[in-house]
């Protein structure tokens, strides 16, 4: 029989299975979680749960691998709240893409723990993909399942790209207020030089982990060029098909050097290495780990007013306006995108009046 604790106004229902095991879910209301003990009661005497090698087996596996990605230690939390989810105890025998649906349809409907908000299709989505590794990973390394049961499966309905417009001049200088950078030219604070790093990946395209990972030695500021090394967990974003590295040089402007210049004059000079945190050979440029620039950055969006604002927005920022000087695989390679596609209808701001001004009087004779 199912048991039943309350904490916090919510009720937290507690089946137990074969195996010693125990499944748990949470719900508002009392009848919420025994209309799923139900449920899971009728599993087990239906023999749907089973004491063989479950799907929880395969998860707690590739824990130490998920762990050591760019997003490891996301990556981490996620597969330790999938271990109270039903598809924790599903047999890896009998596991089928009814189930990963049934999953998708679970977490859809569920509510962040921190916005307290339904998840977004593309949160759901992030978290597929890494199930699906995980099963890739159980087909091809530990020869646990035949054929990985996300293949096919009903993916969230795809998001559009958020499409926000260009920041003005003035939506800028709020946020160099809001930074501090007018009375902190030098960069000595750690909210100033994180608002120079937001201007730098304006600039430059470059994500906020390559930009935390630059050295010294990667500024070669004769040739106006920054060497994104891509060593570094967190550094950078690998490809899919493993053949094409990672590693590029980013063109600099003469804002891009002037920032880089301040950075590297006001870098702090005693840097521990983080090596769980992926900055493990210092020193670095900026000289601050991605959790502290983080925090500050949201504190400066949140202080300048500006509004609908992300750090990653200033991607789509620097490729529209590089647009207007590279050519596309040049633009591809500068800002590290290798999906031309996701290059097209993400990070470029299309701008039909500015096509139209390089059209001749007639396309026709010509």
């Amino acid at each position: 029989m199912a048991s039943y604790e309350f904490r916090n106004g919510s009720c937290r229902a507690i089946v137990r299975v074969p195996g010693g095991g125990k499944l748990t879910a949470t719900f508002d209301t009392k009848a919420q979680a025994q209309a799923w003990a139900l449920e899971q009661e009728r599993r087990k005497a239906q023999g749907e749960i089973r004491t063989g090698r479950l799907v929880s087996d395969l998860l707690k596996a590739y824990y130490d691998v998920a762990i050591k990605t760019d997003s490891g230690r996301w990556n981490g939390f996620r597969i330790m709240n999938w271990l109270d989810d039903p598809i924790s105890l599903v047999s890896l025998d009998t596991i089928t893409t009814h189930d990963i649906n049934q999953w998708i349809d679970r977490r859809s409907k569920m509510k962040s723990k921190t916005t307290k908000k339904p998840l977004s299709p593309s949160t759901v989505e992030r978290e597929l993909n890494l199930l699906s590794a995980a099963f890739t990973w159980g087909v091809k390394i530990r020869k646990w399942i035949k054929i990985n049961p996300c293949h096919g499966c009903t993916r969230p309905e795809a998001v559009p790209p958020r499409g926000r417009s260009l920041l003005t001049e003035e939506e800028r200088e709020l946020i160099k207020t809001a930074a501090g950078m007018h009375e902190d030219p030098t960069l000595q604070t750690k909210t100033a030089r994180v608002g120079a790093c937001f201007l730098l990946a304006m600039e430059t395209g470059m994500r906020s982990g390559e930009i935390l990972r630059l050295r010294p030695s990667d500024y070669r500021r004769s040739d106006r060029v920054v060497f994104v090394s891509a060593m570094e967990r967190g550094g950078r974003k690998g490809s899919r098909s493993g053949r094409i590295l990672s590693s590029r040089d980013v063109p600099l402007t003469e804002e891009a050097i002037r920032i880089l210049d301040d950075l590297l004059a006001s870098m702090p000079a005693e840097q521990e290495p983080e090596p769980a945190l992926g900055l493990a050979f210092p020193p670095y440029i900026v000289g601050m780990n991605d959790a502290d620039r983080d925090a500050l950055w949201r504190k400066i969006r949140d202080r300048s007013g500006v509004e609908n604002l992300n750090f990653h927005d200033t991607k789509h920022e620097a490729a529209t306006r590089l647009s207007k000087f590279l050519d596309v695989l040049a633009l591809s390679h500068a800002i590290g995108t290798k999906d031309l596609k996701l290059l097209r209808d993400t990070y470029y701001s299309k701008d039909a009046a500015r096509s139209a001004k390089l059209l001749p009087p007639t396309l026709i004779n010509t």
